[in-house]
């Protein structure tokens, strides 16, 4: 059997998000960019916090970046 398929490292590091903190983080970024008047900024924060929020509502607490 040929294991040379397993030796393989990540393109990038890989890190545990915390959701929580993340949905705030892009929350807070959202106001900031909302108060400022940078509209396409301020959806694309929006969007980003939904999806973190959706995740905590979910129950699930960490997820990682690829």
């Amino acid at each position: 059997m040929d294991n040379e398929g397993r030796n393989w490292t990540p393109i990038k590091e890989v890190n545990l998000i915390d959701c929580a903190v993340e949905y705030k983080k892009m929350h807070n970024l959202y106001l900031d960019a909302d108060f400022d008047d940078k509209i396409d900024l301020a959806l694309f924060y929006k969007g980003k916090a939904k999806y973190y929020k959706d995740l905590v509502n979910a129950g699930i607490e960490h997820t990682v970046n690829f």
